[in-house]
């Protein structure tokens, strides 16, 4: 799988599973996907070598979704 969809797949989680209704603004999280499950991790999450690790933030209504980290065997 490509880092592409890596982020879509977080994107997915962040957006759906993770926000609760009520967030408008302010909802910062990292999110580890191996692309088939996504986790809610910490900024020092040292990600396997099939994981990445995206930032995902709510900032002025806008949603930003980054990468942070990769694993060794994650490609783009």
């Amino acid at each position: 799988m490509d880092l592409a969809a890596y982020q879509e797949h977080a994107t997915g989680y962040y957006l759906i599973q993770s926000m609760p209704d009520n967030v408008a603004e302010d909802w910062d999280r990292y999110i580890c996907t191996d692309g088939q499950d996504c986790k809610e991790v910490k900024a020092n999450y040292l990600p396997t070598p099939t994981e990445a690790v995206f930032s995902c933030r709510i900032h002025g209504g806008r949603t930003n979704v980054e990468l942070w980290k990769t694993g060794a065997g994650v490609r783009e």
